[in-house]
């Protein structure tokens, strides 16, 4: 039986547990083709990339096999292994931090925050907190990327349990719930593999378009597009993602 802390992202049980099924063969090819779409989307070349909540490298291997000298940072060093592993000789630093404390003045020309990495945090100067740092390790030419699930789809399409069987006879029974006036979703994720039930409660936070865009101006960026897909497709209550492209600001309302 798998139990969290309210920093459920933190511990290691999570990943190992999860991470396979989160982490496979189809979620890496779809993470190779996002690359390819956001790389045109947000018109960067060739240049240092920050990969905040990298995991085991969906984005960063396909960044890095690209050309881009990419820093993957990551509080999981068991993901942070994994990508390790498969990264070889591809120009990928290893950085196991806390996107709260992680920065680098000026260093990178693309920022990417994907997969709904963005949000973990109860409290709500932490995001702030990880914006700060993001705008700060930018460019002044430099674009950030956030990858998102919007509320407004959640709203209309959320079922209340989710029953996913996998080739392995794993079975995955995910019930979520907006909570918090539509703010936050909770989850609770149960796993059964033959007799053994692991068991995960975890919270994220959520916006609509309209809040991220705001809080995005707060932190000193300006929104240069508001997307449904990584290729740049409409936002509209049927967008299964919400795709935020912004760049650094002149000002920082910290």
């Amino acid at each position: 039986m798998t139990t969290l802390s309210q920093d459920w992202y933190l511990e290691e049980d999570f990943w190992r547990t999860f991470g396979p099924l989160m982490f496979n063969e189809d979620t890496f090819a779809s993470g190779a083709e996002e690359v390819a779409d956001l790389v045109e989307l947000a018109g960067i070349a060739p240049g240092p990339v920050l990969d905040l909540g990298s995991g085991p490298g969906r984005h960063a291997l396909p960044l890095a096999s690209a050309g881009y000298p990419v820093t993957a940072v990551d509080t999981s060093r068991l993901l942070l292994d994994q990508l390790k592993e498969a990264a070889g000789e591809l120009p990928i630093e290893l950085v196991e931090a806390d996107m709260r404390q992680f920065r680098r003045e000026q260093a990178f020309d693309l920022a990417l925050v994907m997969w709904t990495s963005f949000g973990y945090f109860g409290d709500e100067a932490d995001h702030v907190q990880v914006l700060a740092n993001i705008r700060d390790s930018l460019t002044d030419t430099g674009r950030l990327v956030l990858d998102l699930v919007g509320v407004e789809y959640l709203a209309r399409n959320l079922e209340p349990v989710h029953l996913t069987e996998y080739d392995d006879d794993l079975l995955l029974i995910e019930r979520p719930l907006l909570t918090d006036n539509l703010t936050r979703l909770e989850n609770e994720w149960l796993l059964i593999d033959g007799d053994k039930v692991h068991r995960a409660e975890f919270s994220h936070r959520v916006w609509s378009a309209g809040e991220i865009t705001a809080l995005l101006a707060r932190c000193g960026f300006d929104v240069h597009g508001i997307y449904g897909d990584c290729r740049g497709g409409l936002y509209d209550l049927e967008a299964e993602r919400l795709v935020v492209i912004a760049g650094r600001g002149e000002t920082s309302a910290r």
